[in-house]
């Protein structure tokens, strides 16, 4: 099997404080470190970097079976050196061997737009292709990255792994707005996948992008991430708009034999969807009609109102929505569910008053917080 190789020596005043701590960064993200004739061996997705210390120096061998595999540990070495260096003391970085010179990132695709489809007032699918979507075939994490470039672009720009393996963004009036959507139908063979987007009118970047779509627009996508479906006995998932396309998906890739629930709110009855979903899982519908302000009590309701037994099976909770809906529905699950036997995750796709980068920045704000 061919292995692709690159090597790189980072000027570092202590440099063997420097690789114990990225060491334990690097665990935390699922790195596998051990030690072998005298140099660190760090194995992250199937790659591996070998790392010798020497004065004032840090050297590293990077290989990998495929460029995609060689560029992501080459960036998750350098970015993590140049975080953990001392301020003021970031060192000059140059990669010799193969994957020089500047690319797309490894897990950034281009896509292109074929088709448009309207399914109710206030949500459209648009379809892409796009190639090598293998990576993004999978339940374990169903959200992406959407790179929307500037309207009016007339050759998008994308974020680059540069020579230092370093990544270099666009200039700020070409630089695309980034998005977290959900894929909804994939077909690798095909190259071609569905994402579904909530129309609100020219509110924001991904509306608007899915408004004016056209056969042969372009946007980039990155990921996958976030966490999906999940095995389990029985099944409760509870979403608004925002997390219907991901419920969507999940309920279309449950096993037959599934038994759960699905509640979803929308603004009325128009904006309802047929899903496809096995026989013992019912779809229910709340419809709002009223201000979305006003919205968190219904599926707060939905759920407080169910009522299961507390030595059957094991639950699997999925649910997404505005913020205060989900900090509400989070205190909750805790009090209800069981610990060593019921799973949830229940996430916040957006918030009342606030754009998606304000809300992103809060999030990240209390995650650090604890």
């Amino acid at each position: 099997m061919t292995v692709l190789c690159t090597e790189a020596r980072f000027s570092l005043a202590d440099p063997a404080a420097l690789l114990r701590a990225l060491c334990e960064h690097l665990v935390e993200h699922h790195a596998t470190v051990s030690e072998r004739e005298g140099a660190t061996l760090i194995v992250l997705d199937g790659s591996k970097a070998v790392l010798r210390l020497a004065k004032q120096e840090l050297l590293a061998r990077v290989e990998a079976p495929n460029l995609a595999g060689l560029q992501a540990m080459k960036l998750a070495i350098a970015s993590h050196v140049v975080e953990l260096a001392p301020a003021g003391s970031a060192p000059a970085i140059g990669w010799q061997g193969d994957g020089s010179g500047p690319s797309l990132l490894p897990d950034f695709r281009v896509l292109t737009v074929t088709d448009t489809e309207t399914l109710t007032p206030h949500m459209r699918r648009i379809r892409f292709y796009g190639e090598d979507l293998a990576r993004f075939d999978t339940l374990e994490a169903l959200h992406v990255r959407l790179f929307i470039p500037p309207a009016g672009l007339a050759e998008p720009a994308w974020p680059v792994l540069s020579e230092d393996g370093l990544i270099t963004q666009p200039p700020a009036e070409q630089r695309p707005a980034v998005r977290k959507y959900t894929i909804r139908e994939i077909d690798v063979a095909a190259g071609t996948l569905a994402i579904d987007f909530v129309l609100h009118g020219d509110t924001g970047p991904g509306s608007t992008f899915a408004e004016r779509a056209r056969a042969g627009d372009r946007i980039g996508m990155a990921g996958p991430g976030g966490r999906g479906l999940r095995d389990a006995e029985r099944y409760l998932f509870l979403a608004d708009e925002t997390g219907l396309p991901a419920i969507a998906r999940m309920l279309a890739n449950l096993p037959s034999a599934a038994r759960g629930l699905a509640v979803i709110e929308v603004a009325n009855a128009q904006e309802e969807q047929v899903l496809q979903a096995p026989a013992g899982v019912t779809v229910r519908w709340l419809h709002r009609h009223q201000a979305e302000s006003d919205a968190a009590p219904q599926l707060l309701a939905a759920f407080e109102a169910l009522d299961w037994e507390q030595d059957g099976p094991s639950l699997y909770v999925w649910a997404a929505m505005e913020h205060e809906a989900f900090r509400q529905l989070r205190s909750a699950t805790r009090q209800r569910l069981r610990p060593d036997l019921d799973q949830h995750l229940i996430v916040s796709y957006w918030r009342n008053g606030l754009s998606e980068e304000q809300h992103a920045l809060e999030k990240k704000a209390a995650a650090r917080a604890g």
